[in-house]
């Protein structure tokens, strides 16, 4: 639903409250009533804490790519929503650390089993679990983490442009609490990204003065150009 969320966002009002916004994005924009139902409800939870997310909302208003905005897009919802961060996070994060290339959706119903456990639901049912683990392949697919296919998914080695990835940095950041947290955070497996992947990341975002980062040793220090994400999306966003 990313290219939905992206075109609610685009024509966002911020002087609006947000059901106006959202019944003047979707009424008559997505083909059928009950699909723009179903768009409704969907972008309405996320946005129910409207300043937490409002960094997006700026970013698809500016002139960001749809790639690099659906790459921010995925940071917060592997940050925000279950059990599709957890899937990301650890499942499927895992499964490429092991060397495995390719998923079907039969491959993801023990971690769903798990997940409704974990969150004291009672177990799916066959349907259920079914359901569950293809739309967290299709969601992942959709957000450039699998290849598209029929009854398997390549996994796919997701890049970022430079204003993505200086986005996420300062994104990070933000959920972390430091920036000196931002190397090794989890929430970069967001992007399949290892702490190795971040440090070479970051490095060249140095390079090309996008920010500041410097190493000696064990010692490691991060300063970013902007305080916080809302910033950095507007600034990106003009």
């Amino acid at each position: 639903m990313a290219p939905e969320t992206h075109q609610i966002f685009a024509n966002w009002r911020f002087e609006d409250d947000a059901d106006t916004n959202l019944r003047r994005g979707t009424q008559g924009h997505f083909g059928t009533r009950g699909w723009e139902e179903v768009v409704r409800t969907s972008v309405g939870v996320r946005v129910r804490d409207f300043a937490r997310i409002a960094p997006l909302v700026r970013l698809a208003q500016g002139k960001v790519s749809f790639d690099d905005w659906r790459d921010c897009l995925r940071l917060w919802l592997v940050a925000t929503e279950e059990p599709f961060g957890t899937f990301v996070r650890d499942w499927l994060f895992g499964e490429r650390l092991e060397g495995r290339g390719r998923v079907a959706a039969g491959d993801v119903r023990s971690f769903v089993d798990a997940a409704w456990a974990g969150a004291g639901k009672a177990p799916p049912t066959d349907d259920g679990r079914v359901r569950a683990a293809r739309d967290l392949i299709k969601t992942a697919t959709d957000l450039g983490l699998l290849h598209p296919g029929s009854t398997t998914r390549d996994i796919a080695s997701p890049g970022m442009g430079d204003v993505a990835l200086v986005f996420h940095v300062h994104l990070v950041a933000q959920f972390e609490g430091s920036a000196a947290r931002v190397v090794d955070s989890p929430y970069w497996r967001s992007a399949l990204m290892r702490p190795d992947d971040v440090h070479a990341a970051l490095l060249r975002l140095h390079q090309f003065r996008k920010l500041d980062y410097q190493v000696a040793g064990s010692l490691v220090q991060l300063s970013l150009p902007y305080r916080d994400a809302t910033a950095c999306a507007e600034a990106m966003a003009t």
